[in-house]
């Protein structure tokens, strides 16, 4: 470019001319503006949204390092309790302060156990000092004593708990002790305890509640004049450096590092879809610097003629643009901080909570708004301005403007073709290559779809004309005249209606290649569940500790009989299950021969399991591939001795890779309570009657959770849903560019076909039909550019979805054919409304001036 364009050969003057050509073709320039305006924005607004997100963690988490000059951090080892002692009697210590934790169960006040994902809540202790305390007090007061008990808020909110009443908690034996509510704790966003439960007791309580004595952090404070550094060293020495101990503010920087981890990964989300929003503006950049410099023919022949060089026509058209990116980038730094801001405000909708923060724009947002826009800017509108300069003078000497070549010049369309191909060929080979691969060939499938894309925009000026005709060829056939002119208009100039059809594409591409992942992604999810969960309810032993040794503990005794006693259960099984080899977590169930029926019953693939007794096993089909075992083989299991193989099974609901006959389990074992209970509902049943008759019994059991596989389907449906409705706001703000870019295209042809559109008028067109006539030419434009993006995003969303069935999975990818319609439907019809305004002023231009327009 450097030699192309150097800035010293535009001269004062013609500096002024780009000035005054910018100034004079501005409204032109509006929805361009716009366009570049929106995808800066986002970008910018993405980077807004991620410096305020972490100064906000950052703030919320720095309460934990208060009043905090040296810290000492356990990890795994618990600090027992003659540390804080140790640590209190060194010189330069003010005050020191054990903060404990354990795993504490609460209930709600109808008596079930709060859980967050399969975890229950936790228990910290009072600090001896206040000021250094982790949590900030809402309302009421810490506890002092026993029987006492704060609650942070979201708990307080959820469960209806109110200060000065009961709440009731587990002790470490399951049993329910009730302890009154005498504070309301902030913890803020702290991902240490996520969104379970958390209750503040003095450091007796907790230990009368939870068997904890140990420490998870120590955190001390140093007397005035004492160095953080200095009294770091004292502790590590009198530790004997056991633990690590770091100062304040190495504290504070491993929160400051924490609190990145928050947003880094979906800031790089967001990132990536700004990166497709300023692509799509650039394809509108560069069609309406091609639309103006082609109706500025003879304005620039005019400077050609008058003795400006091709470099300083060239320059004109850049400092155009440049001005362009200048003032559509200042804006969208604007808009940046809203959308930023936007995004801390929508936080529960697009990511985890985020405390609420002042915007945060640092010097990068700045250059990324200003810089990268403007770059943008200048880079697309480089073709146009090449072109522009190599106007011939003589050129100012004809009547008509000069447009941009309406078809495709032989050398260049042979050229196009055989790039294209050569293009799509390795597009296509990357994508069908990479199925086979696998989770692994998921990159080469996405990087193929990317050079099938890149072979479309080659190939645009070729295959868009005849796109258009097809798609106008049923209009056509039924309305005549208009829709006649309205496909001759969208095809007459083939690299306008490329470019205005490739950035809707991109968009929509997007949006149908999740479309598709995420639809397969429920299919393969509903079959993994049923496969995985033959049965309604499960019912097993909440991890109350923390671990899976809680759930071992076995099921209480009682339940299984009592849910016998409903007729709306058909099955309950209880099953058994051990790890039967040290140090090996393959594990080995049992259930009792009269529940070892309907869906209970593992799905055989080889074998039987009637010969299933003394001195066998069944195994999970995987678990036999990976041994290297098949039906007749012997394998040693432990404290079962070597079992020979008499089955496989695929798909079952029953804990571990291997089964056996519940009188081998319990010659090995003893007769172990279930560490499960299964439950399926007899025919004719609802699963909302079924789940009612489940909670009344569990009401006696507190420490059982039962999941539900209607509830899991429900989940992850919504789950996807959700997922589906992010990536296609984030991916409408490129379709919204794009719909920009039509409404600026017809805009723009709007004024270059004055004369035309008059003499239509003149030989009998109503207005009406010529506004139809430009209104079906955006819709023209916007269904094939739709229906090409569907194509595109929808083919390689198929194959990469096939990829990874191949992997985790079976069966067949999911075409979603109502969202991918709808998506075409809903482009098409934004078209339209973007169309609206330059067909008014289409039709509202007097035929007389417009005839005598020059």
């Amino acid at each position: 470019m450097g030699r192309l364009f150097r800035l010293g050969d535009v001269k004062r003057p013609l500096l002024r001319l780009a000035v005054t050509g910018f100034r004079a073709h501005a409204v032109r320039l509006v929805l361009t503006g716009f366009a570049v305006m929106v995808g800066v924005g986002f970008l910018a607004g993405t980077l807004v949204y991620g410096d305020t997100a972490r100064a906000a963690f950052y703030d919320d988490l720095a309460r934990s390092a208060r009043g905090v000059d040296v810290a000492v951090e356990p990890a795994a080892l618990l600090a027992e309790r003659d540390t804080v002692d140790t640590i209190a009697a060194l010189d330069g210590v003010a005050a020191v302060d054990g903060r404990m934790a354990a795993w504490l169960s609460m209930l709600d006040r109808d008596g079930k156990l709060m859980m967050d994902h399969g975890h229950v809540g936790y228990g910290l202790s009072v600090p001896d000092v206040p000021s250094m305390a982790a949590y900030d007090l809402l309302s009421g007061r810490l506890p002092r004593g026993p029987g006492e008990l704060a609650v942070e808020k979201a708990t307080v909110e959820r469960a209806g708990f109110t200060v000065g009443g009961p709440v009731t908690v587990l002790d470490a034996a399951g049993q329910p002790r009730t302890l009154t509510l005498v504070g309301v704790l902030d913890l803020g966003v702290n991902r240490l305890y996520g969104g379970s439960t958390v209750a503040a007791l003095t450091d007796a309580e907790l230990t009368a509640l939870t068997g904890t004595e140990r420490f998870a952090e120590v955190v001390v404070a140093a007397k005035p004049g004492v160095s953080a550094t200095l009294l770091r060293d004292r502790v590590a020495a009198a530790l004997g450096h056991a633990y690590p101990v770091l100062t304040g503010a190495q504290l504070r920087q491993k929160l400051a590092v924490e609190a990145g981890k928050y947003v880094t990964g979906f800031v790089a989300v967001l990132l990536g879809f700004g990166l497709v929003a300023v692509t799509v503006s650039a394809f509108v950049i560069y069609n309406t610097f091609a639309i103006l410099a082609a109706q500025r023919a003879r304005e620039l022949a005019l400077l050609r003629a008058i003795g400006a060089t091709r470099r300083q026509v060239t320059g004109t058209v850049l400092i155009e643009a440049l001005l362009l990116g200048l003032v559509a980038s200042v804006g969208g730094l604007v808009m940046s901080v809203v959308i930023g801001y936007g995004l801390i405000w929508g936080r529960e909708l697009v990511a985890t909570d985020i405390p609420l923060h002042t915007p945060v724009v640092r010097w990068p947002t700045f250059l990324v708004a200003v810089g990268f826009g403007t770059f943008v800017a200048v880079v697309s509108a480089l073709v146009p301005a090449i072109s522009a300069g190599r106007v011939a003078p003589l050129a100012a000497l004809r009547d008509a403007s000069l447009s941009e070549p309406r078809a495709v010049a032989g050398g260049r369309r042979t050229a196009r073709l055989v790039a294209s191909a050569l293009l799509a060929a390795l597009g296509l080979l990357a994508v069908v290559g990479g199925v086979p691969l696998g989770f692994p060939g998921l990159p080469l499938v996405l990087g193929g779809g990317m050079l099938l894309f890149v072979a479309a925009v080659v190939a645009g000026p070729l295959i868009v004309p005849p796109l258009v005709a097809m798609v106008g060829w049923v209009p056509v056939r039924l309305f005549g005249t208009v829709p006649a002119l309205a496909v001759a208009n969208a095809r007459r100039n083939p690299r306008r209606a490329a470019a205005t059809t490739l950035a809707l594409v991109i968009g929509v591409a997007l949006m149908s290649l999740f479309a598709v992942l995420l639809a397969t992604a429920r299919d393969q999810s509903g079959k993994e569940l049923t496969e995985n969960f033959p049965v309604e309810f499960t019912l097993n032993r909440a991890r109350t500790d923390g671990t899976f040794e809680s759930m071992r503990a076995g099921m209480p005794p009682g339940l299984a009989p009592a849910l016998r006693k409903h007729s709306a259960f058909a099955t309950v099984a209880e099953v058994r299950s051990e790890a039967p080899l040290a140090g090996d977590r393959t594990r080995v169930s049992a259930v009792p021969p009269d529940q070892l029926r309907g869906a209970i019953r593992p799905e055989v693939t080889a074998g039987t399991l009637n010969e299933l007794g003394p001195g066998t096993v069944a195994l999970n089909r995987g678990y036999a591939a990976d041994q290297g075992l098949t039906v007749g083989s012997t394998v040693p299991f432990g404290t079962l001795g070597p079992l020979r193989v008499v089955a496989l099974f695929d798909d079952s609901p029953l804990d571990g890779s291997a089964l056996v006959s519940f009188d081998t389990f319990t010659t090995a074992y003893g007769d172990r309570p279930a560490v499960e209970i299964l439950v399926d509902l007899a025919p004719g049943v609802s699963t909302e009657d079924g789940r009612r008759l489940v909670d009344a019994e569990l009401r006696a059991y507190p420490v059982v959770q039962v999941t539900s596989r209607a509830a899991e389907a429900d989940e992850l449906a919504a789950s996807l849903d959700e997922l589906l409705g992010i990536f296609a706001a984030l991916l409408g703000i490129s379709v919204l560019i794009s719909l920009f870019g039509i409404g600026n295209t017809l805009s723009l042809s709007v004024v270059e076909r004055r004369r035309e559109s008059a003499t239509m008028r003149a030989f009998g067109l109503s207005r009406r039909q010529l506004g139809g006539m430009l209104l079906l030419e955006s819709g023209l434009i916007a269904v094939v550019g739709a229906v090409a993006g569907v194509a595109l995003g929808g083919g390689v969303g198929w194959v990469a979805a096939a990829a990874l069935i191949d992997t985790y999975g079976h069966g067949v990818p999911v075409i979603p054919v109502g969202q991918l319609t709808l998506v075409v439907l809903a482009a098409a019809g934004a078209a339209l409304l973007a169309a609206v305004l330059p067909a008014r002023r289409a039709a509202r231009l007097p035929v007389i001036a417009a005839l005598a327009d020059d």
